[in-house]
């Protein structure tokens, strides 16, 4: 990506707002294009060529880090640096010879705890949100990430960059560390913890008046691509639950509890963040499951047999965004 002159510098991502902050995890959410992975690559480097400090970049498996394009890593950035040799192989990133850094991924990450990394001072987790039909999350990802975390930092401050574009705010982190926005809200401050949607209306209407930009003008990809829209988080079946609506039981999906109500009258089923805690709770996975809960087999369940049967027909709403996405992703297990 082109860094030109002042002005085009202007419309893309700034590390140091996000760095004023002074917030351990940084997670940065914005449209492809706006210089997420650029502007931490380019911090990376001056803090290696300035202070000696090193980096990890992470991505979820290794089929994310192939040699033939690992190998060009520094290539957009390189040219800020143009008196300085890069380097990237064998899980290393060397600048003039010298290690600047490691890459690796999450899912081998429990590889490198005998590996030191003293002076790392900041680790970089690409494409921390995955869409839908590609890779999966691994299992027990956030607890993965803590891991791995722990053994780069060994009780140090090193800040995290999670980056990712908008693909849908229902994913692991922002579950496990139950970090929400409020309608039209941008930037969320949660203790050691930062969300931040990047928003630059020089570098929006600079892409909306691209042709790419007017072709997909008005459509969900155009809100996503350049107006940081979630690409999967859309309103389609989002409906306030019936008053004639029943408690059928609770149903428990990533730790997280659901009610399942069922409308008799207009035959439909809502999901609903609203639970009974006297009612039977659901699991579907031997992780959630304790004292207080019944595990179920996928197809082995009344309920869920049932709550598929209405998906299929078209007659399951859903409260919230998060009811929605989380059943969905159920419900394509099961399909």
């Amino acid at each position: 990506m082109p860094r030109s002159n002042i002005m085009s510098k202007s419309m893309y991502y700034d590390i140091n707002k996000t760095l004023s902050y002074n917030t351990l995890f940084n997670f940065v959410v914005g449209p492809r294009g706006a210089g997420k992975t650029y502007a931490a690559k380019k911090r990376a480097i001056s803090n290696f060529l300035k202070r000696g400090e090193q980096f990890v970049y992470l991505r979820r498996y290794d089929t994310e880090l192939p040699s033939n394009t690992i190998k060009n890593f520094f290539d957009d950035v390189m040219q800020e640096f143009p008196d300085h040799e890069f380097k990237s192989n064998l899980g290393v990133f060397r600048i003039d010879g010298a290690i600047a850094g490691w890459y690796f991924p999450l899912s081998k990450a429990t590889m490198m705890k005998s590996t030191p990394f003293p002076n790392v001072s900041m680790i970089i987790f690409d494409e921390f949100i995955i869409d839908v039909g590609m890779v999966h999350y691994l299992p027990k990802e956030v607890t993965a990430f803590l891991e791995c975390y722990s053994t780069v930092s060994r009780d140090r401050d090193i800040p995290v960059f999670f980056l990712s574009n908008a693909i849908t705010f229902t994913n692991p982190y922002f579950l496990y560390f139950d970090i929400t926005l409020e309608e039209g809200q941008r930037l969320k401050i949660k203790g050691d913890i930062s969300l931040e949607l990047v928003e630059n209306p020089a570098y929006t209407d600079h892409v909306k008046n691209t042709r790419f930009g007017k072709l997909i003008a008005n459509t969900e990809y155009g809100k996503y691509n350049m107006e940081n829209k979630f690409l999967r988080d859309t309103d389609t079946f989002i409906t306030k639950m019936s008053n004639n609506s029943f408690y059928v039981a609770t149903l428990i999906m990533q730790n997280q509890e659901f009610g399942i109500y069922r409308d008799m009258k207009d035959d439909l089923m809502f999901i609903s963040e609203k639970i009974d805690p006297t009612a039977k709770k659901l699991v579907l996975d031997t992780d959630s499951h304790n004292s207080d809960t019944l595990l179920v087999k996928m197809r082995g369940s009344v309920v869920i047999n049932m709550l598929l049967d209405y998906y299929t027909k078209g007659n399951v709403r859903f409260e919230t965004q998060k009811a929605k996405n989380m059943t969905i992703d159920l419900f394509r297990r099961l399909i």
